[in-house]
This record gives C-alpha cells, sequence and structure tokens, in this order.
C-alpha cells in the first residue's frame, strides 16, 4: 500500500464472527435514531406474539439469506400453539401464502377460521418443517 508516496505494510487479523456477542448486543438501542423497533403481533386465538425478521435475527436464527419471515417471539403456554412452536421459530408461509413479516403473519393467521387447522411453513434450527395448528 502506498501512502504519501512512502511503502507501507499493514498486518491484517481476520476473526471468527462471535455469533453469541452478536446475540447479546443485539438487547442494545439501534445505532440509527430513525429505525424503530421491531413490530409485534399477537395472534390471540393462536397464542403466538410474532416479530419481523431484522437482518441480525436472520443471521442468529441461521435463516437462508434472502428469506423472509415472521419471527415467533413468544407462545402462550396454555395457547393452542404451545407444544408445537417454540420462540426463535420463523414462519415462513401460513396455509401456502408466503408472509414477509409479523402482520403478513398475524393477517393470514386471522383469515384461518376457528376450530380449522393454519398449515404454517417454519424455520427451525437448519431446515424447514410444516407445523399444523388449530385456531381455538
Amino acid at each position: 500500500m502506498l501512502r504519501n508516496k512512502q511503502e507501507k505494510t499493514l498486518t491484517i487479523t481476520v476473526e471468527e464472527l462471535d455469533l453469541e456477542a452478536e446475540q447479546n448486543q443485539s438487547g442494545r438501542r439501534p445505532t440509527n435514531p430513525d429505525q424503530e423497533p421491531p413490530e409485534q403481533h399477537t395472534t390471540g386465538s393462536f397464542g403466538l406474539t410474532l416479530d419481523n425478521l431484522t437482518p441480525q435475527m436472520a443471521r442468529r436464527l441461521r435463516v437462508p439469506s434472502g428469506q423472509s419471515g415472521a419471527v415467533v417471539s413468544d407462545v402462550d403456554a396454555d395457547g393452542p400453539a404451545a407444544g408445537l412452536l417454540r420462540q426463535g421459530d420463523v414462519i415462513l408461509s401460513v396455509n401456502g401464502r408466503s408472509v414477509s413479516n409479523a402482520s403478513d403473519a398475524a393477517a393470514e393467521l386471522r383469515k384461518v377460521q376457528i376450530g380449522h387447522l393454519a398449515q404454517l411453513r417454519v424455520w427451525r434450527g437448519d431446515q424447514e418443517v410444516f407445523v399444523p395448528v388449530k385456531k381455538e
């Protein structure tokens, strides 16, 4: 590298990304003051609380690049989704309709009639799974 017409030698150290440290930083305030906190939606008849999937969450949850969805942030222990869905699951589609955020997922879940199943395509761990949940 040349700087001020003198050759300079730089030593660069490449380190592995520390996902635990990134997870611990997720509680910090956004660096951009215009950035809003994640949008949260409750689906009372399914017992779920959903958040938008942020790029940081997507990396932490190992969601494939470019995939959108809604993150399950809470599951009511007495709700119909208890034991079927868990915190950190990412809802990718509801009854075959892809969802891009928590609002989309909540809207699709509202369309399901009481007593009927919602077929959810969910990203869990490192794979897609299908989870049927009955609306109560």
